[in-house]
């Protein structure tokens, strides 16, 4: 049951409580009336739906949340006092010369009142934001200031009246599943829903930020990586790691701890990453970064739509596919279509000294992608990221995006293929194949020796942005060469894995390093970034080379071999993180283009 109903119901009970009392003065055929209704309403009120309500809360902020609120289990206990004095009062009755009957008269009495206070202070108390009642009051009275409470560290804009969503506005994304089955198996294996608590590359790097610089700072993080959870009042993301042990939920397929959780808590189980409705309820993109988008849960709902049963979910189900209107204008919006729109969270720079630490879209409106002038050769994000790949080429995907919709020559796939195939391919080997796919596409080499100098080419021909994007040197892009002599004799090899995982020194890669104020590289703290040390990587359209030269005693014909390689996670960083989770497997090394050639 939404809390709102609980708040009114536990009104209710106060009220009739209330005006019962002797100063009133009531008549007394409203108050037998009045009498007999807060009875049996107060019994089948808290036994049928308090009292579950209540497990639920507890279940959900206690236990999930890992919420321990002091005013909520003084809540509970005047709760149960008042419970175990009423039912005294209506079994044993309080006849004046029964001290447990006076007792069980003042706690009734003067804990009804405590209850509503603590009850309106808890509803007011958002968690993890201690808020005076007072400043409360004033974000209530001043609605258009309430984004402002996460100072900048995000830039979320939301339409909630206290500048802070209840997680019950949400549409949990396991409800999406019934009509939009593929959609929503192809988005849990994603890295859009596996982007916080079942990420442990994530968890490390918000816990870093965090301790590093501040609680407070962790709000950066989440702004795009957790919004559901940011916007409900949350100032870190909880997990489901126990200790040391990665989340089961890291490996299994189609979310299935999520789906059970809704069929049997509903929307309790809130962080979802990037869930179907953050995006899908997105109505204003500035395309600045760091969360720069306003999300507005208002909406049309029809009859049923938030009912927690069985049969109320159906009966919803029904009305929307009847007439699916208004259900299709609530989620779908042209802006959708534009790269601004991703750009919300694919550009981050820090909140306090502007430097830029991801530029991805930036990148974008430089590149050939951006042809306003020549629309057939303007391709923006969803074009390549959300267009469904066969092998290894463009294929769009005809079918349904609803069960029982319209035949559409292009359903836009939500595998969300970008460069991390790593975590999704942990839980579904299409999500991998996708990213792979993709992957292959974005460069080509070309191979010539001159004057005893090899010669590579490396071409940006697939991206529409920096080659590779991204975090600083988080991604590793490199060249892998092998020469042999004419007697099969190794002359010559650049860029081979140490015993260690890391890449051999004097390889050449494609690679930011970000420095700090004394020019020394950042390592993991990438929002240190005050000096560029380096930028070796590839902008859309253009060509890189690299040299290496043949010693002058070669004996020809020499072959070359040539590779090019991708890891998701420099081993020093996934070395970081397994410190913290040492059964995490390491990101394997994926060969992105080979090309053997020999030269006489």
């Amino acid at each position: 049951m939404r809390a709102i109903y609980i708040k009114f119901l536990v009104f209710v009970m106060f009220f009739t409580g209330v005006v019962q009392l002797k100063a009133l003065d009531f008549a007394w055929e409203y108050f037998r009336t009045i009498q007999a209704f807060h009875i049996i309403a107060s019994l089948i009120i808290t036994l049928f739906l308090v009292t579950p309500f209540i497990y639920q809360h507890i279940y959900k902020f206690f236990f999930i949340k890992k919420v321990n609120s002091i005013n909520g289990w003084l809540l509970l206990l005047i709760f149960f006092l008042l419970t175990i004095s009423g039912l005294y009062l209506f079994l044993a009755g309080n006849r004046g010369g029964d001290t447990f009957g006076i007792i069980s008269f003042n706690v009734h009495l003067y804990g009804s009142f405590a209850l509503i206070l603590f009850f309106i202070y808890h509803v007011l108390q958002k968690q993890n934001v201690q808020l005076s009642v007072v400043a409360m009051l004033f974000t209530i009275l001043n609605p258009a200031l309430s984004h402002a409470a996460t100072d900048k560290l995000s830039l979320i804009e939301t339409d909630a009246k206290t500048g802070i969503y209840h997680n019950e506005d949400f549409t949990n994304s396991a409800k999406c599943k019934s009509c939009h089955e593929e959609i929503f198996n192809q988005w849990s294996n994603s890295n859009h829903y596996h982007m916080t608590g079942s990420n442990p590359y994530y968890m490390v790097m918000e816990t870093l930020a965090g301790e590093v610089e501040g609680q407070e700072f962790r709000k950066w993080c989440m702004g795009c990586h957790n919004p559901s959870a940011l916007t409900t009042g949350l100032s870190k993301t909880t997990h489901p790691m126990q200790g040391n042990i990665v989340s089961d939920e890291l490996f299994e397929k189609n979310a299935k701890t999520l789906v059970e959780s809704f069929k049997s808590q509903g929307n309790f189980r809130l962080e979802e990453g990037v869930s179907c409705v953050t995006c899908h309820r997105i109505t204003e993109a500035k395309g600045k970064g760091n969360a720069s988008f306003k999300l507005s849960l208002e909406r049309k709902k029809y009859a049923f739509e938030d009912s927690d049963s069985g049969t109320g979910h159906w009966f919803s189900e029904k009305l929307i596919n009847s007439n699916p209107d208004a259900h299709k204008k609530s989620y779908m919006d042209p802006l959708y279509k534009q790269s601004k729109y991703c750009a919300s969270c694919h550009d981050e720079f820090h909140p306090k000294t502007g430097m830029k630490i991801v530029s991805t879209f930036d990148e974008w409106k430089k590149s050939p992608f951006n042809n306003q002038k020549d629309k057939t050769k303007h391709k923006t994000c969803i074009d390549c990221h959300m267009t469904n790949l066969k092998d290894g080429k463009f294929s769009p995907l005809k079918g349904t995006s609803t069960k029982g919709g319209v035949l559409k020559d292009d359903v836009k796939v939500h595998y969300f293929a970008g460069s991390n195939h790593f975590l999704s391919g942990l839980k579904s080997k299409t999500n991998e194949e996708q990213t792979i796919d993709l992957l292959k596409t974005s460069a080509k080499l070309d191979v010539d020796i001159k004057n005893g100098i090899l010669v590579i080419g490396v071409t940006n021909v697939g991206a529409g942005h920096h080659l590779p994007t991204g975090v600083a040197d988080f991604r590793e892009l490199w060249l892998d060469v092998s020469i042999k002599d004419k007697n099969g004799n190794l002359i010559f090899s650049s860029g081979k894995l140490k015993n260690d995982g890391n890449i051999e020194d004097g390889s050449r890669l494609f690679q930011k390093v970000f420095g700090d104020e004394e020019g020394k590289p950042v390592g993991l703290l990438f929002w240190k970034y005050k000096t560029l040390l380096s930028d070796t990587r590839i902008p859309s359209g253009e060509r890189r080379v690299e040299s290496f030269a043949i010693k002058q005693d070669a004996l020809y014909p020499l072959d070359v071999e040539i590779k090019l390689n991708f890891r998701i996670y420099p081993q020093w960083v996934s070395d970081a993180v397994k410190k913290v989770f040492p059964t995490l497997p390491n990101p394997p090394v994926v060969e992105l283009i080979k090309v053997i050639k020999e030269f006489k």
